[in-house]
């Protein structure tokens, strides 16, 4: 059984999740977990899924089978609820070298959606 916390809500659930790769790899097999609002880290040893996990939990891909909610929202059925929620940094993310953190922030953020008028509130110097 598991623990609900307090107030029985869980932040993330996941439900028989399983991936294999058409070269035959099984990434995930099966997994099932859930966790309440906080931070976590997922640990394990190379080739344990964890970025397949990851990958297929910020909607890169999509499993073969299994179900993720994350706060209410099934991403199979409204992936974009879960990405205007959900910020995603890889283990290998290479920047753009002509470009400025300004300008790729900007840049990063009309991708999510966000209008430059609405997120800053104060002047960039």
């Amino acid at each position: 059984m598991l623990n609900h916390g307090s107030n029985g809500k869980k932040m993330l659930v996941i439900n028989n999740l399983s991936k294999t790769y058409t070269n035959g790899v099984k990434a995930l097999d099966g997994v099932s977990f859930s966790i309440p609002k906080g931070m976590f880290g997922l640990l394990g040893p190379n080739g344990a899924g964890k970025s397949s996990l990851m990958r297929t939990l910020a909607t890169l891909q999509q499993a073969d089978t299994g179900s993720i909610v994350f706060d209410g929202i099934d991403i199979s059925k409204h992936s974009q609820g879960l990405r205007s929620r959900l910020g995603y940094l890889p283990q290998d993310f290479d920047v753009y070298l002509r470009i400025s953190a300004y300008d790729l922030l900007d840049h990063l953020a009309i991708l999510k959606g966000i209008n430059s008028n609405t997120y800053f509130d104060f002047p960039i110097q």
